[in-house]
């Protein structure tokens, strides 16, 4: 692995969002949370569910294919990738990676629901999706 994440400069993707008239305080709680959960994965090498404001800056990574496929490599290794699995809510591998959120958050003293379904529509509720290390060949084969 060459770089971590918190040498990657994000600024790019943190005023693409603005640019799209995202409030610049809601862009940098954002990009906190999620680099909360990048930090976690680069750390583990586990799978993290995403609370709403992590996935709406992961969104913003993943659409930057390049840009993705560059940071993964850089952070993971090559031929590996930060996944997204935008299907994986309310599943027991769900289930796993809401703890591990919870964990990862708790570390910097932000306390996340035990229960994910009992707090939705608030900026660090579950969203639906999970962010995971992947191999780029496996998940080619899938």
């Amino acid at each position: 692995m060459g770089i971590r994440v918190a040498n990657i400069d994000f600024s790019t993707y943190k005023q693409a969002m603005l640019d799209k008239g995202v409030p610049q305080a809601e862009v940098d709680a954002c990009w906190a949370d999620l680099l909360i959960l990048l930090h976690a994965t680069e750390d583990t090498g586990l799978a993290h569910a995403m609370t709403e404001g992590a996935d709406k800056a992961l969104h913003e990574l993943v659409s930057d294919t390049a840009g993705l496929l560059r940071i993964s490599a850089a952070v993971l290794g090559a031929g590996r990738v930060l996944a997204h699995d935008p299907r994986a809510y309310g599943t027991p591998a769900f289930d796993l990676t809401w703890e591990r959120t919870r964990a990862a958050f708790a570390r910097h003293g932000v306390d996340l629901p035990a229960d994910y379904r009992s707090d939705v529509g608030n900026f660090r509720s579950a969203a639906t999706c999970l962010v995971f290390p992947g191999g780029i060949a496996e998940l080619q084969a899938a």
